[in-house]
């Protein structure tokens, strides 16, 4: 046997050893008096004589997380022929729908452009045409309503007409259905939402940007107005008809008031059972203003969640997150199965892509594929970080990434890296919080998020 090489030993702060090991997630405390034992039986493990029952234990234990393999495993390769099953299974259809591009809201960090148009009868034939053709021989239909707000009233007949077309489809197949609703939350009422569960949605995700205050002069509506309240009491009215999470975008302008928006949740009764996590604004693509100076780098948003985490902790609030490894693609872009579809009928692979023009789709509903549109295809299917990229093949941390988010990585072919996840960055003080304050903050078994919005 061999030690594996996603290990990770280091001393907490309260001197405590801890060993994580990034394939399987496993966290172990170490006693001192274990550690020579240990780092003998990690150096040779078939030299290492196991003398005692808890001797024995130990290592049992260490090959059952995954800190000892076999000689003969190649753990790189088995994650890139995990992560390469899982792109390339063609069993499986993931649909990120958007019905209309326009939005209620005018968030000032918003990639879109808020175009009045909505998703045509003609469109949505031929998006039910196009799901059956794919799902010929499946096994599953995933489905995520996008925008724009996919609940604006020009919408949500679209909406409700493709779900019900995917229903049909999937119970006269036998397949598998699941949809996830990605909203700003404001038309979120108890009718709407137990319409949404009758046409299949089960999870829901829904942004607050923080305390009233903070929300309120972020994400308003068109003529300004604020939109906190009514959001919360939606969600606090619907919180029993799907399983919610709740994205806290955080910049530089809210980092500090993250928690407050965690302690109305708390207060409100929707934290538990909703889950709360903080997203990193970017300024690539921002259609509302120039906001590159208020976004943090990936290196400085991991600094920043460790100590929001950790006051989290401190406090007892619900918000956390643990580590957790990718089994397979990172996102539906880098499926491919996996596609994006515009009101028009265009399709894109990155919902940070999505628009009305052709430059960066790769199909259409109407045309068909182009030439220019296959290129594009094959640059996203041609995308490999374990293949190309030297740095995400020797990383420890590469399970819970496969080289992060591909269209980042891709505008920066010269690195040796892919996107580096924010565990590249805070792993270790993430990791000795949950040993600090395990069981006192409400920390659940980590979801994947759903969007980026």
């Amino acid at each position: 046997m061999k030690a594996s090489r996603y290990n990770r030993i280091f001393r907490a702060e309260d001197g405590t050893w801890l060993a994580f090991n990034s394939w399987s997630t496993a966290l172990a405390e170490i006693e001192e008096a274990q550690m020579p034992f240990i780092d003998a039986l990690l150096a040779n493990p078939d030299g290492t004589r196991c003398e005692t029952a808890e001797q024995r234990d130990i290592r049992e234990g260490l090959i059952h997380a995954h800190f000892l393999v076999e000689d003969h495993d190649d753990e790189v390769a088995t994650a890139k022929a995990d992560l390469l099953r899982d792109r390339f299974r063609t069993d499986q259809l993931h649909l990120t729908i958007a019905p209309t591009m326009d939005c209620n809201f005018r968030c000032d960090y918003c990639f879109e452009e808020h175009l009045k148009v909505s998703m045509s009868k003609h469109v949505q034939d031929l998006l039910l045409e196009f799901a059956e053709q794919k799902t010929r021989g499946g096994s599953a239909l995933y489905v995520t309503w996008y925008g724009g707000e996919p609940l604006l009233p020009k919408g949500f007949p679209a909406v409700e007409r493709l779900s019900e077309g995917f229903q049909k489809l999937t119970r006269e197949r036998g397949l598998d259905y699941q949809a996830h609703l990605v909203t700003n939350g404001f038309f979120l009422d108890r009718e709407r939402m137990q319409r949404m569960k009758e046409l299949g949605v089960n999870k829901v995700q829904v942004t607050l940007d923080g305390p009233r205050h903070k929300h309120d002069a972020r994400r308003h509506l068109v003529g300004g107005r604020g939109t906190f309240d009514r959001i919360v009491q939606n969600i606090k009215d619907t919180l029993d008809l799907a399983e919610f999470q709740i994205r806290i975008n955080v910049d530089a302008r809210n980092s500090i008031e993250a928690l407050e928006a965690v302690e109305v949740l708390v207060a409100e009764g929707i934290c538990p059972p909703a889950r709360a996590y903080l997203a990193q604004v970017t300024h690539d693509g921002a259609a509302c203003g120039n906001i590159q100076e208020l976004c943090y780098s990936s290196q400085d948003f991991a600094r920043m969640e460790v100590e929001v985490y950790r006051e989290a902790a401190r406090r007892g609030l619900p918000l956390s997150r643990y580590p957790f490894r990718l089994a397979g693609a990172f996102c539906t872009a880098d499926r491919i199965n996996g596609y994006v579809v515009s009101p028009n009928g265009l399709l894109f692979k990155c919902w940070h892509e999505v628009t009305m023009s052709p430059e960066k789709s790769i199909g259409s509903l109407l045309d068909g594929q182009q030439p220019f549109q296959k290129a594009i295809e094959d640059r996203w299917l041609n995308w490999d970080a374990l293949g190309t990229k030297s740095g995400c093949r020797s990383c420890e941390v590469m399970p819970m990434c496969h080289g992060g988010c591909p269209l980042e990585a891709m505008k920066h072919p010269e690195r040796d890296r892919g996107a580096c996840e924010h565990w590249k960055f805070h792993l270790e003080p993430l990791l000795e919080i949950r040993h600090l304050h395990r069981g006192g903050n409400g920390a659940t078994t980590p979801a994947r998020d759903v969007a980026c919005k």
